[in-house]
């Protein structure tokens, strides 16, 4: 029996069946299968793009919260309960954000001076405000004079009691006599 190279036949079951092109039906079901990834690619892009644009918004936000931080935890309590009466957002984040609200308080506790900022602007996603805070120590650390070593801060509106923060000990090792070989 000779094979002729030109038929596209195949033998099943002792049916012999020739098939030379594709079907209208798989063409119809490949067609539909590229066009459903197609849209939900496209979706996918599209909200891709949205994310990317809120975590940009988060990073400005978080980035002008810290600024605002850094620049007034350096001044002292008076100092910095006018600076945040005048608290103004940047020009980049009134740029970058729509409609930014920047707002702070201070409030006393056992490590000084707390300084609370938030950051709010009208976002796609109504959700809570950024906040950062910080401490304002109003006076600087005194070396107990009981020991070099330690120092101490004092506790506000508490005259009596103080923190001592002692440097830690260098861990001791127990030597067996044997080198390690």
């Amino acid at each position: 029996m000779v094979k002729n190279p030109k038929t596209n036949s195949k033998k099943f079951a002792g049916v012999q069946v020739s098939r030379s092109g594709i079907l209208t039906v798989e063409l119809l079901v490949a067609a539909i299968t590229l066009l459903s990834v197609i849209t939900f690619f496209t979706t996918c892009s599209f909200q891709i793009r949205l994310v990317w644009k809120d975590i940009r918004h988060q990073r400005i936000a978080m980035e002008e919260l810290n600024n605002q931080l850094e620049s007034i935890t350096q001044l002292n309590e008076n100092q910095a309960s006018t600076a945040l009466a005048n608290l103004t957002p940047s020009t980049l984040c009134k740029n970058a954000l729509r409609n930014p609200k920047l707002t702070g308080s201070l409030k006393r506790d056992l490590l000084g001076t707390r300084l609370t900022l938030q950051l709010n602007w009208d976002k796609r996603h109504p959700g809570k405000p950024l906040e950062i805070s910080g401490w304002i120590q109003n006076t600087p650390p005194r070396v107990n004079s009981q020991s070099q070593s330690s120092i101490t801060f004092p506790i506000s509106n508490q005259p009596h009691q103080q923190w001592s923060v002692v440097p830690p000990e260098t861990p001791k090792t127990a030597s067996f006599g044997k080198g390690i070989r």
